[in-house]
């Protein structure tokens, strides 16, 4: 079974960019049903990643993830000051999706990122490109591949682009924080997706996004390009958006722990977080707009409740990304020392320990062989309270030391990350802004 949906051209501000799709989508229902599907997330430290390193230790697999994190808020930190235009590394991402682009479909093995608002691959030909052990995507193939011109508001809508005038072709560029790049056209072509709910193709026409030609920087050879999920003009999200209702949901297996089993990502109808335990929170506006924000409130230890005490922490505005490519969740220094404090009073009874293991900023770590109960801890959202297990609010880095989950960061950016988030089903819902919570054993799904 095959599903075609065919999308619009992108047309001024992303705000109205929304709207329009929102309402195109529900003037279209009676013409073409909305879609809903699923498809798996692979860890890029499991086995079943081409990122996967058989000669690393579990425990140092576990650090390298977590001091992502902290290279990941440094880029965020550079959108929301303003001084640059650069995307977070791939080499920060935590997820990986495959998707196939042109007629007939080509395979790439794109980099999920909530964090991002494009989608990019490698092409042919190459001028310059970093090593690819799958097929480059070659839109030569695809008989459905369009340049789009510089004169498009397609084009328009890029931030870093310039123009072919030898045949008004639209070129873009994307920098990364460790000096990576791409570069080439700015192009549209159909995109194909696996279900794992059933067995259905669905097929997404006129999908905007980067035809590499110029790549370089810190790349994996076992990977294609971006998948970016966030909320700019040219993401997977926003494009598809008509079609999938707004909505998209993911339940993320616990880390290094059930290897064998693939994190979920659902579109659609069948991403709704719905029933018994479901609490809710705004998507608020922020700056810059492609992140998702929320207002976070604090965090109770026990019966200690620490307040997250920013200027924005009782308005409506947002003053934390809920990101799923950073792995520990990263607060301001002064309430972390306050959230420390907490957990400490609370198991006053056991003598913390350093880690054995070199981690940035992680300074509160137990013996787990010590450790017979944890703290239960609840964070605190706009309309919604989290209840956290231990796996959400601690984390193992090797057989003497188990540390706490939070870290500290300079001035700048706070960070929901996604050990917080697993066995959550997670929901977004771009129409309603909202992000939706559901305590779920995401190996079950």
């Amino acid at each position: 079974m095959e599903i075609i949906v065919s999308l619009n051209k992108l047309s001024l501000t992303f705000s109205m960019l929304v709207h329009i799709l929102h309402v195109v989508s529900l003037l279209t229902l009676a013409r073409a049903s909305s879609v809903s599907f699923s498809t798996n997330l692979i860890h890029r430290d499991s086995p079943t990643s081409p990122f996967y390193d058989p000669s690393l230790t579990l425990s140092r697999r576990v650090v390298i993830a977590l001091n992502r994190s902290f290279d990941r808020a440094r880029f965020f930190n550079s959108f929301l000051s303003g001084t640059t235009d650069i995307y977070p590394s791939t080499e920060m991402a935590n997820y990986l999706m495959r998707i196939s682009i042109g007629t007939p479909p080509q395979e790439i093995v794109g980099v999920v990122d909530t964090g991002s608002s494009l989608i990019w691959t490698q092409c042919e030909p190459c001028s310059n490109c970093f090593d690819q052990d799958s097929p480059i995507y070659d839109p030569r193939a695809s008989s459905s591949y369009n340049t789009t011109t510089c004169d498009s508001t397609t084009c328009m809508l890029f931030p870093m682009r310039s123009c072919v005038t030898s045949n008004n072709t639209c070129l873009y560029l994307v920098a990364y924080g460790d000096l990576s790049f791409s570069s080439g056209e700015l192009a549209t072509d159909t995109f194909t997706m696996n279900s794992t709910t059933h067995d259905t193709l669905f097929v997404f026409k006129n999908m905007v996004f980067g035809c590499g030609h110029r790549n370089g920087g810190m790349f994996s050879e076992d990977q294609s390009g971006i998948i970016g999920l966030g909320r700019g003009p040219f993401s997977f999200i926003t494009q598809i958006g008509s079609s999938i209702n707004g909505k998209f949901s993911y339940c993320l297996v616990q880390m290094f722990t059930h290897v064998e089993r693939s994190s979920k990502i659902y579109f659609g109808d069948v991403a709704t977080v719905s029933g018994d335990g479901v609490v809710s929170t705004p998507i608020l506006s922020g700056y810059p707009d492609r992140f998702y924000y929320l207002n976070f409130l604090g965090i109770t230890v026990r019966s200690q409740r620490v307040d997250f005490n920013t200027k924005n922490s009782t308005s409506m505005e947002g003053n934390i990304i809920i990101d799923s490519g950073t792995s520990l969740t990263l607060v301001p220094e002064e309430f972390y020392n306050r959230l420390q404090l907490a957990v400490r009073r609370s198991m006053e009874d056991i003598e913390p320990v350093s880690p054995n293991e070199q981690i940035s900023n992680i300074s509160l770590c137990y013996n787990p062989q010590e450790v017979m109960d944890f703290p239960n801890m609840v964070a605190h959202f706009h309309g919604a309270d989290l209840e956290l297990d231990p796996m959400n609010t601690f984390v193992r880095i090797s057989d003497e030391s188990i540390c706490l989950a939070f870290a500290p960061v300079d001035d700048g950016v706070a960070i929901y990350g996604n050990i917080a988030q697993m066995n959550f089903l997670v929901g977004y819902d771009v129409y309603k802004n909202t992000v939706s919570f559901k305590r779920t054993d995401c190996t079950m799904l």
